[in-house]
Formats: structure tokens, C-alpha cells, sequence
């Protein structure tokens, strides 16, 4: 009696003399991909970073007014809005903005909470108070909590 080989029973021996003939070799890179800004981008400066929100609160003022504020990292600005979802108005603090003006001196912090001001709004408080104080374009400074 004669035996038929089954043509299933031979695939995975010619899969293995097919896989066997791959080499291992890397792909030839051709050209690269060199980028042609390359030279000017090295000569540019560092630049910094745009401050990055680190804490968002509402405070309730005495006049029963509400205040959105942003708090920015390093103390450097504030965003603030008297409605839920507006854009805010960002206000620089005074001290940091006193201290690129003056050229070559090294500015100390001043003592007590950050102030920040800008378009007719005062903020008086550190990004992890629970009371600031806020005044608004035709109000005077009022105590607000969190």
C-alpha cells in the first residue's frame, strides 16, 4: 500500500524553507530625513514655557457677587470673569511685571499675598487661599471666599 502525502501536511514545512531564506537584515535608508530648518533652529534661543493653569475657584464676594478666577503657575497672572464660562480677563502680577521692566536687577518677592492688576481688576491673594481680595471696574476692593 502506497502512501499519499496530503498537501496541508507539507504548507507549514514550505512556510519554514520560505521564512528560513528572509534575512535579518535592516532596512537600507535612503537620503534620511535631514530637515532643512535644522541650522536656523539651532542658533534660535530657549524659549519659555507659557504659564499653565494650576487651580481654578469661584469666590463669593460680600456684595453676593461671584468671581471666576484662574491661578497661573509661579504667581506670574491670574484670569478672572464675573460669569461662569466667560472669557477672563488676565491680569499680570504687579511685582513680576515691575521686575521685567527694571533691567538687570534681580527682583525680589514682596512680602504678603501676590497682587495682580490690569483693565480696571484687582486681585489681592496666593493661589491657595480660600479668601481674596477682588475688586471689578466700578467697585471697590471687597473680601470674596472660596
Amino acid at each position: 500500500m502506497k502512501k499519499i502525502l496530503n498537501p496541508l501536511a507539507v504548507a507549514p514545512i514550505a512556510a519554514i524553507f520560505a521564512l528560513a531564506a528572509c534575512g535579518e537584515q535592516e532596512p537600507e535608508v535612503v537620503g534620511g530625513m535631514a530637515d532643512p530648518d535644522a541650522e536656523e533652529l539651532e542658533e534660535l534661543e530657549p524659549v519659555e514655557m507659557p504659564p499653565m493653569r494650576t487651580r481654578e475657584a469661584s469666590f463669593r464676594c460680600g456684595d453676593n457677587s461671584v468671581v471666576y478666577v484662574s491661578f497661573y503657575t509661579n504667581d506670574s497672572q491670574v484670569g478672572v470673569a464675573m460669569e461662569q464660562g466667560a472669557v477672563q480677563t488676565i491680569l499680570p502680577n504687579e511685582a513680576l511685571a515691575a521686575a521685567e521692566g527694571e533691567e538687570g536687577e534681580a527682583a525680589e518677592a514682596p512680602a504678603g499675598p501676590p497682587r495682580y492688576s490690569g483693565e480696571g481688576y484687582t486681585l489681592v491673594g496666593a493661589s491657595d487661599a480660600s479668601t481674596i481680595q477682588f475688586g471689578a471696574p466700578g467697585r471697590g476692593i471687597q473680601s470674596c471666599n472660596a
